[in-house]
């Protein structure tokens, strides 16, 4: 099982509860697909760092930022010049294709971590949302326990709908810049 690990650049620990969760995938052989980012990916990079587990580090930027346990890692071009929260999205756009269920950190706060649940769930896979706010962790799987949750968070639920839909058209063209070009005659 690929386990897609990340969260919110606010939080740099994980809570008793996700440790459990975490330790419960290391038991089971499951393979982890975390970012590069400082926060909740570094934790769980740290967290990692102590098991012999299977881990691959996914980046956008132009290096790895963070890698503690000098794993094999995924750089991946977004085809953007900026630093933006779109440089980086491609490669949280590409865990959650690899992945079969996601834990995410968030602060009550993050679009782009809700972006990564939506994205997730929308593919018919589960997640796990570690909510700061409420020191509660929740197990999503499926669409209407995910519409409970954006009930409550309606303007971010708003804006992380919106970023998908952003970044599922700027992967598309980035798709469509890769296929050779061809002379058609017709």
């Amino acid at each position: 099982m690929k386990i897609f690990l990340g969260g919110t650049r606010k939080v740099n620990r994980l809570p008793g509860e996700v440790i459990e969760l975490m330790e419960n995938y290391i038991h089971q052989k499951s393979e982890f697909l975390v970012g590069d980012a400082p926060g909740s990916d570094k934790a769980f990079q740290v967290f990692l760092a102590k098991y012999d587990c299977q881990v691959t580090v996914f980046s956008s930027a132009p290096y790895v930022r963070n890698n503690e346990g000098n794993w094999p890692t995924q750089l991946l071009d977004s085809g953007l010049k900026t630093k933006s929260n779109a440089m980086h999205s491609i490669k949280d756009r590409a865990m959650g294709e690899l992945c079969n269920s996601a834990l995410m950190m968030w602060d009550s706060q993050s679009v782009g971590t809700l972006t990564n649940v939506l994205d997730v769930i929308s593919q018919g896979k589960t997640a796990y949302l570690y909510n700061w706010s409420d020191s509660e962790l929740i197990h999503i799987t499926d669409q209407m326990e995910l519409d409970n949750l954006l009930l409550s968070n309606v303007e971010l639920g708003s804006q992380a709908m919106k970023r998908l839909r952003r970044d599922k058209k700027r992967i598309t063209k980035l798709h469509k810049s890769d296929l050779p070009k061809t002379d058609t005659l017709f």
